[in-house]
């Protein structure tokens, strides 16, 4: 019969192996949704800034 210390040590890399995989994963996920983010922010922050130079100087 082996001791829990075995036990956990025999395990070990496997449940290491799985939460580097994870946070791999939750890292990739942050990163599409903050491209999603940042992208819909700069639409709608976005100006026709020549249309509006151009207005300006005709008046």
């Amino acid at each position: 019969m082996t001791n829990f210390r075995e036990r956990v040590n025999a395990h070990l890399p496997i449940v290491l192996q799985f939460i580097s995989t994870l946070s791999l994963v939750v890292i990739a996920l942050s990163a599409i949704c903050g491209s999603k983010s940042l992208k819909e922010l700069s639409e709608s922050h976005e100006t026709n800034a020549p249309e509006e130079i151009y207005k300006i100087h005709r008046h």
